[in-house]
């Protein structure tokens, strides 16, 4: 960090100054704090193994009530294996990710494979735990649905929709899990994890409801640094039940260490955020529309 210079009184030329271990960091920044530990070689933990991505995931698939509403009217729906791939982050490193792997499992008979950003909030908060992890990924894959049948309607992104006759929704987010693991003496162990879904929404020609079929993934998990996770939740939390931290574990960790905030996994665990979630995309199958299947009209649904 570059520092404005001063004048110094010759006498206080030898005065001892105030160490910052961590030049690249900010001690202004109400994230910095002097007494976290600063050796890396302290945080680096085994990876832990993915958790049942069914057990976990299950409990937070959106009942079919809430999900919106689409109809059509179209009798000579477009071509079902024209699949529009939605994403709804600007997180460039996860659209990368997420259109890396359809482009790489895409079947023989997709006839085209489009992809499409629309940002839709988590409502999870800055740094979600526990259950708010896989509830965030799901809120993010009806928010953008929702989202692109409120743009279509207004007569937007008519060229990506037009001929397209599904939509995969694909939706990553990364959460903090406190486990009381045995043989730890019963304490906490923070792991950080992904979670990955996937949903294809199609519509056949006079019903009333989309069809959404859910896929889901987690990731392997790396131990969050003990210290940095209680210094993430003394900044407090957007609901009274302390799953939706409002500074993230990675900030800290920024503000301190001078670590990337998205992938502080690689600086000190050897191992990028972004690798453990390709191999749990990797793990998973992607609900493409089965060949020879009859025909939906996702696009007419969203007024293409």
């Amino acid at each position: 960090m570059s520092h404005i210079p001063t004048t110094t009184p010759a006498s206080a030329a030898a005065a001892p100054k105030p160490t910052n271990p961590n030049p690249d960091t900010k001690p202004t920044n109400p994230l910095y704090n002097p007494t976290l530990p600063t050796d890396r070689s302290l945080f680096r933990q085994p990876l832990r193994p993915a958790p049942d991505a069914t057990a976990l995931c299950a409990p937070y698939i959106p009942s079919p009530s809430t999900l919106p509403t689409l109809t059509t009217t179209t009798t000579r729906p477009p071509n079902p294996n024209n699949v529009l791939l939605l994403i709804p982050t600007a997180n460039a490193s996860k659209t990368a990710l997420l259109t890396a792997h359809l482009a790489a499992t895409r079947p023989p008979h997709i006839t085209s494979l489009t992809h499409l950003q629309i940002p839709a909030d988590s409502g999870v908060g800055e740094q979600p735990y526990d259950g708010a992890g896989p509830r965030g990924a799901f809120n993010r894959v009806v928010g953008a649905v929702h989202a692109l049948q409120r743009q279509a309607e207004r007569g937007t992104y008519g060229e990506v929709l037009s001929g397209v006759g599904t939509v995969v929704v694909g939706a990553v987010e990364n959460f903090v899990r406190r486990e009381r693991a045995a043989g730890e003496g019963g304490v906490l162990v923070p792991v950080d994890y992904g979670v990955v879904v996937f949903c294809r929404v199609s519509l056949a020609p006079g019903e009333e409801r989309a069809r959404w079929e859910w896929r889901v993934g987690v990731s392997k998990g790396v131990m969050v640094p003990r210290e940095y996770w209680r210094a993430a939740e003394g900044f407090g939390f957007e609901d009274d039940e302390r799953m939706h931290g409002k500074v993230t574990v990675g900030e800290v960790l920024a503000a301190n260490l001078g670590v990337d905030k998205a992938d502080w996994f690689l600086s000190l665990m050897g191992v990028s955020r972004y690798d453990l979630l390709r191999d749990a995309m990797e793990e998973m199958e992607v609900p493409w529309p089965a060949a020879g299947n009859a025909p939906v009209a996702v696009s007419k649904a969203f007024g293409a």
